[in-house]
């Protein structure tokens, strides 16, 4: 061992413990002039690292100008100590050493200040984006189809009336099938349909089959009367007298 290698190495700083036990470890085993030629492998066995470890701190050494190295044929690597020389690279810090089998983890990427976000536009334009369209409004139902061969005026008449109001659909169709069956039989189903509307009646009645109320009510009597209506009135005629 040379003292004059060893005493010239121990003060030196700005390196990690690694690079500094490797230093360390050649310097111990250097000659007057720095020249060692150990192995990696009693590198490791010395230092207690690995032989990933040791391989890093040698190169780092080397480009801080504090040791050479020199192959030779057949022999292990020569490595020569150069303690005035050292000038630690500023742009290659220390390298931490990590446990043996753990991967070294890199530098986290630098964080970048994200673009701000664009300029929100003015109150009125946002009350325009937020506002909602238009519900599409219930489509309403269509109107019950009166057939043509019935006077709609009379149909209107007769569902004007309290009692008809609320006719549902259905039972409006039902007694367009009552009137079209009279009107194949011959009835006159208009005048029936007429009589309804003055006497504001909820259901229909052939004009041969008048409700007593209808007649005492003083309604309107059907064109049609009933085949003892003639003998009724001459009845009630001499009774009268």
């Amino acid at each position: 061992m040379s003292t004059i290698i060893m005493s010239a190495c121990w003060p030196m700083q700005g390196m990690s413990a690694a690079q500094k036990a490797v230093l360390i470890s050649l310097a111990d085993q250097a000659n007057d002039d720095g020249y060692c030629w150990p192995s990696v492998k009693t590198i490791t066995m010395r230092t207690c690292l690995s032989e990933r470890a040791v391989q890093r701190a040698i190169r780092w050494l080397e480009l801080a100008g504090i040791l050479r190295s020199s192959e030779r044929s057949g022999t292990s690597t020569v490595y020569q100590l150069t303690p005035a020389a050292y000038a630690p690279p500023p742009e290659m810090p220390p390298v931490p050493v990590a446990p043996r089998g753990v991967p070294v983890t890199p530098p986290p990427p630098p964080q970048w200040h994200p673009t701000p976000a664009p300029v929100a536009p003015k109150p009125s334009m946002n009350h325009q984006l937020n506002r909602k369209e238009p519900k599409d409004k219930r489509v309403a139902a269509p109107a019950f189809a009166v057939p043509d061969w019935i006077n709609r005026t009379h149909w209107d008449a007769w569902h004007s009336c309290a009692k008809r109001k609320k006719a549902t659909d259905a039972q409006k169709q039902m007694a367009v099938d009552k009137l079209d069956a009279w009107r194949r039989e011959g009835v006159d189903h208009a005048a029936a349909l007429e009589s309804a509307a003055i006497a504001g009646w909820q259901g229909l009645f052939k004009p041969d089959a008048v409700p007593e109320a209808g007649r005492r009510s003083g309604s309107r009597q059907p064109a049609n009367t009933h085949k003892h209506a003639g003998a009724a009135a001459a009845i009630f005629d001499g009774v009268w007298e």
